[in-house]
C-alpha cells in the first residue's frame, strides 16, 4: 500500500472509490462529521481487488469500473418494476444509433421470447461520452409493461444481460391488508424444552414422544406452532435457523453462522427420523435435559453419535426405497451450493475442525484439484452431511405444516442474519462475492462508543451486480423456504454497510453503498414467488428516507417497546405506532423486560467498558430512571 498518493491522482482515487461504492463521508448519531480517509479508501479498494498502488493500477481500475458498460452496450443487468411507470432501461450505443431503429429481444425465463424495435421518440439520450474509437451515447429506452415477472435476458445487437422484472412491492398477506392487526409468538428455538409424553390410556399414539435432547428441536417447534394456533396466534417467530459449526459447538451464535443457506442440524429430532430404532442414551439425555443452559458440546456429542447410526441404517435401504429417491431429489435441488457446503464440512472434519484459512493452501479454493480429488476419494462423508440437511429440511417442513394445520395464518416467521462467519462454508464457497480481509459492523454510537466489528466479510457490491444478484437470490430462497414471513436483520445493509478496513479499528471505518434499487426488486420478486411477508430490522442508524422507501416496498418496520417513547420519556400508545410495523417487547440483542427495569444491561455495558466515559454512563442511568 502506498504511503500517500500525489495530489493529481487523488481525484482519480476518489472517482474509483465513488464507483466502487465507498462513501466520502458520514455523520454519526452525535452529529459528528467523519470524512473517509485516504488510508481507508486505499485499504478498502485493495481488499476489493483493485490495484491503486500505482498510476497504471489506478487507470486500470477506473477503466474496469467506469468504461466497461460503455464498451459492452449494456450494463451488467437491467431491472424494471412492474406496475410503476412504463419501464425503461439504459443501453449504450454509437452516436449514430439514434438515427436508425434498434432491435431488441427479451428471452423470457420460461423459454419464450418477446421482440421489438426502438426508434424516434422511444429513445432519450441520457449522456454522451467520447472514447478512443468514437462517441458513445447512453440511451433510455422503454420495455413492454406487460412482461411477466421473473429473471429474463435482454439482447440488443451483440450485447446481452440479465433482465429482472419485479413486482412493484413485496408480497403482503391478505391478513394484513386494510390495516388489520395480527399477533404472534416469538421464541429462541434452542431454549425451548419439550417434555416426553409416555404411552398410556387416553394418549394418542401420535402424541407419544421421548422429549428433546437438551436443546429445542423441530418437533418442539411443531408443538409450539400447534399451541400458538390454539391461542389464536397468526405467526410464530424464531431465531435464525442457520447452519453453525458442528465440530465447534461452542460457536453457538445463530447470528454468526457457518452458512445462512443451510440449517442447524442440532435442531433435528433424532427420535422422529424413520431410521431411528427407538434406542436412546438415557443417562446422557437425563443430564442434558436437566441442565439450565444448553450444553452445546455434550448435545453435539450425543446427536452426532445418533446421526452416524441413522446414516448407516439409511444406507441399508434398497436402491428403490422411497426414502432413497427423496434424498436424491433433495440433493439435485440443492445443486452445487449444497455440494460445496457438505464438502466443506467433510474437509473441516479431515483437518481437525480448523478454520479453512488454516487448511493447506490448495484447499482454500473449492474448485481446486486438491478439493476435487478429496471429494472423489472421500465420497461418503459429504453425503452424510447432505443427509443431515435433508433431515433438517424435512422436519422444518413438517413444523411449518403443523402450524398451517393449527390455523396459524402467516405461519413461520424466520430470521436472516446480516452476515456469516469469515471461517465458515459461506465464505469458503463465496467465489469472490465476499471481500476477504474487510469486515463490517457499526460506527460508534450510544450503545458502543468504540464502534462494533461484527467479524463478517461484506458482500462485494460490484461483483454482486456482475453476478446478476444470484448470491442474494439463493440466500432469499433458502430463508423464505417453509416460511410465511422473513425478518431481515440490519436491513439498512441492503443499502449500505459500515466496512472496517483490514488492520484498522471499527472507529476508522467507512460506509459502502450497494445497488439498493436492484436489490429491492429482487427482494420483491422472491417475496411474491414464496408468498412471504418481509420485515426489516431498522433499528440503529437509519439513513434519511429509508423507512419511507420500506413502506413503499411493503416491507414492515420493526418497533421495540424501549425505543418507542415520546420526548418526555413516556411510552407511546399502540395507536401511535406506524401501522406497517412489527411491534415487539424486545429483540435478541436488547435487554429483557425485567433486565430493562433493573438496568442489568447497563451493568453489562459498564463491565465491558462500552461507555465512552463516566459521564456517558451517568447519562444512560439517569435516562433509564426517567
Amino acid at each position: 500500500m502506498p504511503d500517500s498518493i500525489a495530489a493529481p491522482d487523488l481525484h482519480t482515487l476518489d472517482r474509483i472509490a465513488d464507483l466502487a461504492g465507498i462513501k466520502r463521508e458520514y455523520w454519526d448519531i452525535f452529529g459528528t462529521h467523519h470524512p473517509t480517509t485516504e488510508e481507508a479508501k486505499i485499504s478498502l479498494l485493495t481488499a476489493m481487488g483493485y490495484d491503486v498502488s500505482s498510476a497504471d493500477g489506478r487507470r486500470a481500475a477506473l477503466e474496469a469500473l467506469d468504461l466497461a458498460p460503455w464498451r459492452r452496450g449494456l450494463g451488467t443487468e437491467a431491472v424494471i418494476r412492474l406496475g410503476w411507470d412504463r419501464p425503461r432501461v439504459a443501453i449504450y450505443q454509437d452516436a449514430q444509433a439514434v438515427d436508425h431503429p434498434i432491435d431488441w429481444t427479451v428471452k423470457l425465463e420460461d423459454g419464450r421470447t418477446r421482440q421489438g424495435r426502438w426508434s424516434g421518440g422511444d429513445v432519450t439520450v441520457l449522456r454522451r461520452r467520447d472514447l478512443e474509437d468514437g462517441r458513445r451515447l447512453q440511451l433510455s429506452v422503454p420495455l413492454p409493461d406487460d412482461l411477466p415477472m421473473g429473471y429474463h435476458r435482454l439482447v440488443v445487437g451483440d450485447a446481452e444481460c440479465p433482465l429482472i422484472a419485479a413486482p412493484g412491492a413485496a408480497w403482503m398477506p391478505s391478513a394484513l391488508r386494510g390495516g388489520q392487526r395480527r399477533w404472534g409468538l416469538a421464541a429462541h428455538l434452542y431454549s425451548l424444552q419439550r417434555r416426553g409424553v409416555k404411552a398410556g390410556k387416553g394418549v394418542a399414539k401420535s402424541a407419544v414422544s421421548e422429549g428433546d435432547w437438551g436443546i429445542g428441536d423441530f418437533t418442539t417447534l411443531a408443538v409450539l406452532g400447534r399451541q400458538a394456533g390454539a391461542l389464536g396466534a397468526d405467526m410464530v417467530g424464531v431465531n435464525p435457523l442457520h447452519a453453525l459449526f458442528p465440530g465447534r459447538p461452542d460457536h453457538a451464535s445463530p447470528y454468526y453462522p457457518c452458512s445462512r443457506q443451510f440449517l442447524n442440524v442440532l435442531y433435528i429430532d433424532v427420535t422422529a427420523v424413520p431410521e431411528h430404532d427407538g434406542t436412546t442414551p438415557d443417562s446422557a439425555l437425563a443430564m442434558l435435559r436437566a441442565g439450565r443452559l444448553v450444553d452445546y458440546p455434550r448435545v453435539w456429542k450425543a446427536k452426532l453419535a445418533a446421526f452416524e447410526v441413522l446414516w448407516r441404517r439409511f444406507k441399508e435401504h434398497a436402491p428403490d426405497h422411497p426414502r432413497r429417491g427423496a434424498f436424491e431429489t433433495f440433493r439435485r435441488q440443492g445443486g452445487p451450493a449444497l455440494e460445496r457446503f457438505c464438502l466443506y464440512h467433510a474437509l473441516r472434519e479431515h483437518f481437525d475442525n480448523r478454520c479453512w484459512m488454516e487448511w493447506p493452501k490448495p484447499f482454500h479454493d473449492p474448485q481446486s484439484k486438491a478439493v476435487t480429488d478429496f471429494a472423489r476419494e472421500n465420497a461418503d462423508r459429504p453425503l452424510f452431511h447432505a443427509y443431515l440437511q435433508w433431515l433438517a429440511d424435512s422436519q422444518l417442513a413438517d413444523a411449518a405444516q403443523a402450524m398451517a394445520d393449527a390455523g396459524v395464518a402467516m405461519g413461520l416467521y424466520r430470521d436472516l442474519a446480516v452476515g456469516a462467519a469469515s471461517d465458515g462454508s459461506e465464505a469458503w464457497g463465496a467465489g469472490g462475492h465476499l471481500v476477504p480481509g474487510a469486515r463490517f459492523g457499526a460506527p460508534p454510537d450510544a450503545f458502543n462508543a468504540q464502534g462494533q466489528d461484527w467479524g463478517a466479510q461484506p458482500p462485494h457490491p460490484v461483483r454482486l451486480r456482475d453476478a446478476g444478484f444470484r448470491p442474494f437470490v439463493r440466500l432469499l430462497r433458502a430463508n423464505m423456504r417453509h416460511a410465511g414471513a422473513l425478518r431481515i436483520d440490519h436491513i439498512m445493509g441492503l443499502m449500505q454497510l459500515y466496512w472496517i478496513p483490514p488492520g484498522l479499528t471499527p472507529d476508522k471505518g467507512a460506509y459502502v453503498t450497494y445497488p439498493f434499487d436492484e436489490i429491492l426488486a429482487v427482494l420483491a420478486l422472491e417475496s411474491h414467488r414464496h408468498q412471504c411477508l418481509v420485515v426489516g430490522e431498522d433499528l440503529g442508524t437509519v439513513p434519511e428516507g429509508f423507512r419511507e422507501r420500506m413502506a413503499k416496498e411493503n416491507i414492515l418496520s420493526t418497533r421495540v417497546l424501549m425505543f418507542e417513547r415520546h420526548g418526555n420519556g413516556l411510552f407511546k400508545r399502540p395507536d401511535a405506532y406506524p401501522p406497517a410495523a412489527v411491534a415487539t417487547a424486545t429483540t435478541h440483542d436488547l435487554p429483557t423486560i425485567a433486565g430493562l427495569w433493573k438496568g442489568t444491561d447497563l451493568d453489562t455495558r459498564q463491565r465491558l467498558d462500552l461507555f465512552a466515559d463516566s459521564m456517558d454512563e451517568h447519562r444512560a442511568r439517569d435516562a433509564r430512571r426517567e
